[in-house]
């Protein structure tokens, strides 16, 4: 092991004696949230890994929810055109009626129906070096596939962010109406390669969603949340993409 991993493993084990942690936040990624103090490092959004060179991703125990790698938004045609998509296929928010959202599972192998009227999924061009968005009528006839991301700027996301992966897990309970957690296991991962990466998103094991939705809450509230592409994949397929290279597990010591 390098000092990086060694280092994250050790404030790992140190953490996890604690046992019942009091989370800092009632908010969705509390979990990693809570986490992230516990290590003494603040919350933010910045593009580059958490933790000296390592990503961080926490989950509970039995959760099913796929691992959120990064977000990247579409190069063009035009900019930001998440916004021409939106306008062109959405549909008009519950709450903010003036204005349209946009969610869509997205697929390489097969197309998927998205307001009812349209069939989207991803192309990938390895002449072009561009992933394309899709777009079909409800009869597959193509209506257009002129949005897209440079490959590069794909390959960028991942080698920036996924060199190395901590995978944190936690128990969770209620007490008094908060809530606890117990970080009991890391797994430490180094990712594969690239063209491991391109693989898997041609043989939808990584999931691909695009996401534009609104603000309900807070000073934000009726601001867009425009995600853009969001890239994940199932906590069963990790190993496809990244090779295991350390692993702590506090219930089996």
């Amino acid at each position: 092991m390098d000092e990086n991993v060694k280092k994250i493993a050790e404030e790992f084990k140190r953490i996890s004696k604690k046992r019942w942690i009091k989370s800092i936040s009632k908010s969705f990624g509390s979990i990693g949230l809570t986490f992230e103090k516990e290590l003494g490092k603040q919350a933010d959004s910045k593009y580059l890994p958490d933790y000296n060179g390592i990503e961080i991703k926490c989950t509970s125990r039995f959760s099913r929810y796929p691992l959120f790698l990064f977000t990247i938004a579409f190069d063009g045609p035009t900019f930001p055109e998440i916004s021409r998509i939106v306008s062109k296929y959405g549909w008009y928010d519950k709450d903010y009626k003036d204005k349209k959202v946009l969610f869509a599972k997205l697929k390489h192998n097969e197309a998927t129906t998205v307001n009812g009227k349209y069939k989207f999924k991803i192309a990938i061009d390895d002449n072009d070096k561009k992933l394309y968005l899709c777009v079909y009528d409800i009869n597959d006839q193509l209506i257009e596939n002129d949005s897209f991301v440079y490959i590069s700027n794909i390959h960028k996301h991942f080698i920036t962010k996924f060199n190395k992966l901590a995978v944190v897990y936690a128990s969770t309970k209620m007490l008094n109406k908060e809530k606890y957690f117990r970080y009991y296991k890391i797994d430490i991962y180094k990712s594969k390669n690239f063209n491991t990466f391109i693989e898997l998103l041609k043989k939808d094991i990584i999931n691909v969603s695009l996401i534009s939705r609104m603000n309900k809450s807070g000073i934000d509230a009726g601001r867009y949340r425009n995600k853009n592409l969001v890239f994940q994949i199932s906590k069963d397929n990790i190993e496809k993409l990244f090779d295991k290279i350390y692993t702590y597990n506090l219930d089996r010591k």
